[in-house]
């Protein structure tokens, strides 16, 4: 059960609950759902609608994939379901459930180009990808429950049945040097076990990446763990360790058939998709990064500052910017009032951290450091400090430069204007060969501190230029 607020291109979670129930163990052998796991579910969505009842939940939607569409009583399961729920259970055909979740990665990586996989219990799904539009697509009967009923601990006989459904599906090689995205709690815990292994500094599982041999070798380490090394696997639920090694085995399959450049980890999947189809086109159109930035922005900053504003009135500083840089830069403009109820002390430090660990999406590691350096240091914030020396080395040095350069623009906008969009909209910058002169109205020299004039001086010495003022 996951509950959301809103209904816009990002829609919230406030709360989500889950419980893994095995409903399709027993299926390849009985063609049946296994019976304790269906009492398990039934008990737990008697909980789940106690829970939304409490929470006032005005809208409930349930739908179920593989196990039960393929079950010979999945029919008499998702009648008893309804009953408990009180609202209809839609039964995703295969297609759907693909598309679906290939809609869910696309939701939080709008370009996303490759080959999406989806692993559940009864089944693996793949679509693939072009620049965020769904293509071809496939459901396979090797989710990683089927395959543990077929081969039970032998996990080196799944692979056999892995390649033989495979083979099956000839578009494969739409993924050759783009991406795979892994979708599924099974396969986003690989990310998990990554991080820890490699000592990873930002324990953000969205838009992880691992380039195709990291990610080969991981995935052959753990096919191959015993029982009891895989208990000592932390951060991963112990309902989830029994089937780790076979989930290995599938992803690794596809990935030396399908030979993707790199793993890409997504954080959204079927449920997000779902959410993200019913959108209209022109909401579906939206950069979801600016817009969780905008939500936050009106939801925290001091005044009403417009951001696109203040972005075009620093523009002119930032004229040779990368498309990705200036993107980061609206966006930095809009998250620049994050921390104004902090102690002043602590606002570099503590946007940093905050910045860095937002729920946003549309951003990958590198650019969220590079996010987090531009407004920790409209703070104040340099190079390095106790959470800011453990990422630096995963950003480029330029980079860094230049955000710390946006952020000191932002600072000193920020001081110039008290916040507020009038004081700006009477001056404006201008970026020349060797000066960066600020234009101020004849006669409203008066809006000029000595606090203001040093941070215009800050800024102008890191573009390299000499400061002048006209009026």
């Amino acid at each position: 059960m996951v509950v959301y607020t809103g209904a816009g291109r990002i829609s919230a979670p406030v709360y989500n609950e889950r419980t893994l129930c095995g409903l399709g163990r027993v299926m390849g052998s009985t063609g049946r759902l296994d019976p304790d796991a269906v009492s398990t579910a039934l008990s737990h969505l008697g909980r789940f609608v106690t829970l939304m009842g409490a929470m006032d939940v005005s809208r409930v939607e349930a739908f179920a994939t593989e196990a039960v569409r393929a079950a010979s009583d999945g029919a008499d399961f998702v009648a008893e379901a309804e009953k408990i729920l009180g609202t209809t259970i839609s039964i995703l055909d295969g297609a759907t459930e693909a598309e679906t979740s290939a809609f869910g990665v696309v939701s939080g990586i709008p370009d996303a180009s490759g080959i999406m996989g989806d692993l559940g219990g009864g089944s693996l799904e793949i679509v693939a990808l072009n620049a965020g539009k769904p293509g071809d697509r496939a459901t396979l009967p090797i989710g990683a429950l089927r395959l543990s009923e077929a081969v039970g601990a032998v996990t080196v006989k799944a692979g056999g049945i892995v390649d033989k459904a495979l083979a099956g599906v000839s578009w494969l090689g739409a993924a050759k040097g783009k991406a795979f995205y892994p979708v599924g709690g099974a396969w986003r815990a690989f990310a998990t076990v990554h991080m820890a292994q490699e000592n990873y500094p930002l324990h953000v599982i969205h838009q992880y990446t691992l380039g195709r041999s990291d990610a080969l070798a991981l995935l052959r380490l753990i096919s191959r763990l015993s029982p009891s090394s895989l208990t000592k696997i932390r951060h991963v639920p112990k309902a989830r360790l029994r089937t780790l090694p076979l989930a290995a085995v599938v992803m690794e399959r596809l990935l030396i058939a399908a030979q993707p450049k790199e793993v890409v980890f997504s954080a959204f999947g079927l449920r997000e998709g779902w959410l993200y189809r019913r959108l209209p086109e022109a909401e579906r159109a939206k950069d979801p990064l600016i817009f969780a930035a905008e939500e936050i922005a009106a939801r925290e900053s001091r005044f009403a500052m417009p951001g696109d504003q203040l972005d075009d009135w620093l523009s002119a500083v930032f004229q040779d910017e990368t498309p990705r840089l200036r993107r980061l830069r609206r966006v930095a403009v809009l998250l620049s009032d994050i921390a104004w109820r902090d102690h002043p002390d602590y606002r570099a430090r503590d946007s940093f951290s905050r910045v860095l660990h937002l729920s946003l999406t549309g951003i990958d590691h590198r650019e969220r450091i590079l996010l987090a350096y531009m407004v920790s240091s409209s703070y104040g914030g340099g190079r390095t400090g106790p959470v800011r020396s453990l990422v630096l080395p995963l950003v480029d040095a330029d980079d860094v430069d230049h955000a710390i350069t946006v952020g000191r623009a932002i600072r000193f906008a920020r001081t110039l204007s008290a916040g507020t969009i009038d004081v700006l909209r009477t001056t404006r910058l201008e970026l020349g060969k060797s000066q960066l002169t600020l234009h101020v109205p004849k006669g409203m020299g008066y809006l000029l501190s000595e606090e203001i004039s040093r941070r215009f001086e800050v800024l102008a010495r890191r573009l390299k230029r000499k400061p002048q003022i006209k009026d």
